[in-house]
C-alpha cells in the first residue's frame, strides 16, 4: 500500500454520495488511484472502499486538492478528519 493523503474534509453530495478531500497529496500517487482505496480511520481499524470517481483541482495557493467520491457505501460521519488514505 502507498500513502496518498490525510482526509482534511468529508461531506455528502447528492450526486456522488460521500466525498473525502485531502490537500497536498503525494503527487506521484494521484495517477495510481484505482477502483479501491484503503482508509485507516484509527490505529486498529481500516476500511476497504470502492472509488466512484476522483476530482483533482488546484487550491488558491496552488496546492493540489483531491476529492475521492465513495458513493453511498459509507456515511460522512463514519470517516474522521485526519484518517489516512492508502492506494492499493
Amino acid at each position: 500500500m502507498e500513502k496518498l493523503m490525510e482526509v482534511g474534509d468529508v461531506f455528502e453530495s447528492v450526486e456522488n454520495g460521500t466525498v473525502i478531500v485531502g490537500n497536498e497529496p503525494v503527487l506521484t500517487s494521484i495517477g495510481k488511484i484505482g477502483d479501491n482505496i484503503v482508509l485507516q480511520i484509527s490505529e486498529h481499524e481500516i476500511l476497504n472502499l470502492s472509488v466512484v470517481s476522483v476530482q483533482i483541482s488546484n487550491s488558491p495557493n496552488d496546492k493540489k486538492m483531491v476529492g475521492i467520491c465513495l458513493g453511498n457505501s459509507i456515511q460522512p460521519v463514519d470517516i474522521p478528519i485526519g484518517s489516512t488514505v492508502y492506494i492499493i
